[in-house]
Parts: C-alpha cells; structure tokens; sequence
C-alpha cells in the first residue's frame, strides 16, 4: 500500500482520530489525511486557530471563533452550536466546546452511556475520548461519561492541575 501524501507546509498543532489526522498548518490553513469515507479528511477553506479529529468526524476552530465539523453526522457531533469558542474537542460520536463566557456546550450521541450532561461551571480546557464524554479543566480536571474500561476511575474524576497558567 503506497504511503499518502504529506500535507505541504510546515504545521502547528496537530490532532489524530480513529482513521484520519489533521494539523494546523503555521498560516492557519488545515491539511488532513487518511481514511475520508465520510469526508473527515476534507476540511473546508479559511483559516483555523485548532482542529480536533474525532472518530469520522473533524471540528476546527475558526479565527472568528465559530465553530465548522465535518464528516460523519449521524448523531449531530459534525453540528456545532450556534456562538463562539475558544476550544473544540471531537469524541467518537460527540464533540464538545468551551464557549467564549466560560460555559462548555456538548452536542451528538448519548449512546453507551455517555452523557453529555456536565457539571456547570467556569471551565478552562475540554478533552473529549472514544466514549468520554469530557473532562473540563478548572482547579481540577473533572471527567465524565462510560467509564467501561475505567477511563474515568469512577464517572467523575478529580485531578488537580499542574501548576501552570492558562
């Protein structure tokens, strides 16, 4: 099997997903490669401050701060809400964002036991897993969602932060 191109220019940051990876190119453009059976791998024109790559799914962080999904919608994770962001985090069937007033917004599937339902807060960061529904940074990193394999070490976790500043 040939190796696929490499995406030109030199990247930023860079996100992988199940089949597909996706970086950031330094001028703020995506590139994205491998599997792209529902168009995960295909992102859209414009320029992007961060990419996530879910399952078959993609999510980019435009400079505007509007959010923009592509791929496999079947749960609605490729269908961002309305309002701005400052961070997006793709899962298997889910993504979620933080919103620009602190809030974090989840939308797609809640099979498996995920839930999508989070604890209000003000966060600072957001992760999203294969069947994770999220974790959120604020003094602590608080997951949620299937904890099957024990990916959550009970259905919330606190960790605290590294002492770094966000």
């Amino acid at each position: 099997m040939a190796r696929p191109p490499r995406p030109g220019g030199p990247s930023g940051q860079v996100s992988a997903g199940d089949y597909h990876t996706c970086g950031l190119r330094t001028d703020g453009t995506l590139a994205c490669w491998g599997d792209n059976g529902f168009g995960q791998a295909t992102p859209p024109a414009g320029t992007f401050t961060q990419v996530s790559a879910g399952d078959y799914h993609t999510c980019g962080l435009r400079t505007d701060g509007t959010l923009d999904c592509w791929g496999w919608s079947y749960y609605n994770q490729a269908a961002p809400p309305a309002g701005t962001f400052t961070q997006v985090a793709s899962g298997a069937c889910h993504t979620c964002g933080l919103q620009t007033d602190g809030t974090l917004a989840c939308w797609g599937s809640t099979a498996g036991a995920i839930s999508l339902r989070h604890p209000a807060s003000s966060a600072r960061s957001v992760l999203a897993g294969y069947t994770t529904a999220g974790c959120e940074a604020m003094v602590y990193w608080i997951c949620w969602g299937f904890n099957g394999y024990g990916q959550l070490y009970g259905y919330r976790v606190t960790l605290p932060l590294a002492s770094r500043a966000y």
